[in-house]
């Protein structure tokens, strides 16, 4: 009778990492379209039946559990701030640090992916679609601070909430030239992401030639 150790069985979070690179690979290999889940599951070494256990579709194992919410605290810290709006309310978006991978490559990888897949570029501004009425309540809770403050009338709060509603939607671009940059920096070895203050800056630069 052996002995031998067999070989060591995988964590839920290692097995989730292992699924999502293979998608993310294959997909960076093959194209969206060529990929199956069969091709994952292969990639992956594992069963139909674990794969669906942890994602329920092939974009969900290339998106990743990743989902964006509201950041609370950012939120309460947004409405009485009165720094440059848009790029703060860039900071609103909150992905929950235990469904990031841990891997920074892996982050990049699939930023890369998406980039490149209007498909999946899609599929995740729906995400962000998910929670945009949130968003609209929050950044018309801070137009409304910043409008008492300058003394507004009732015509100009009674504007706000369709102000707030393009403002909300200006953010779901911003948050895709983000994720674009991303793309482009890991496409050159770069790792860090745009910081609040950067973004800032250049927003500062561009909307003024907006008027």
């Amino acid at each position: 009778m052996s002995t031998e150790p067999g070989p060591r069985r995988r964590s839920v979070a290692e097995t989730t990492a292992a699924i999502e690179r293979a998608a993310i690979d294959l997909v960076t290999e093959h194209g969206y379209d060529q990929v199956t889940v069969d091709m994952i599951c292969q990639a992956a070494g594992i069963s139909q039946r674990t794969f669906f256990n942890h994602f329920k579709t092939k974009d969900a194992a290339l998106l990743g559990t990743d989902e964006p919410t509201v950041d609370q605290q950012a939120a309460r810290e947004f409405i009485v701030s009165d720094g440059p709006l848009l790029a703060e309310a860039a900071g609103l978006v909150r992905i929950e640090p235990d469904r990031i991978p841990s891997d920074p490559s892996l982050i990049m990888r699939r930023i890369t992916a998406v980039s490149q897949n209007p498909m999946l570029l899609a599929r995740q501004m729906e995400r962000l679609t998910a929670i945009e009425a949130e968003l609209r309540q929050i950044v018309e809770l801070r137009l409304r601070q910043d409008a008492l403050r300058a003394g507004a009338d009732e015509a100009e709060l009674a504007d706000l909430p369709e102000q707030a509603e393009i403002i909300t939607h200006l953010l779901a671009g911003l948050m895709r030239y983000v994720g674009m940059s991303w793309a482009r920096r890991a496409s050159t070895g770069e790792s860090p992401p745009i910081e609040a203050e950067d973004l800032g800056e250049r927003l500062g630069r561009v909307i003024p030639k907006l008027g």
